[in-house]
């Protein structure tokens, strides 16, 4: 987990100050865009996310499935999550 800074730091984008024609709304919803977009990039680095979506995604689950869900839960118990 020493380089948890690390990985972080890449999901939080720089937001942009507002240009001088754009309106409030365009704004925040640019704000909103890039907060949303850290938002998922952070999740995706959780063990949970990715047994979740292996669930979601792989249906039924092969052997590689279920190698990557104990894989992940290992992780997770460990504390080896970033």
């Amino acid at each position: 987990m020493r380089d948890i800074s690390q990985r972080f730091q890449k999901c939080f984008p720089e937001i942009r100050d507002r240009k001088d024609d754009e309106t409030t709304p365009e704004y925040l919803n640019y704000i909103d865009q890039i907060v949303t977009q850290a938002h998922v990039d952070i999740l995706k680095l959780s063990p949970l996310y990715q047994i979740s979506s292996t669930f979601r995604d792989h249906k039924p689950l092969d052997l590689g499935d279920i190698k990557t869900i104990l894989s992940e839960v290992k992780k997770y118990r460990s504390s080896e999550i970033l």
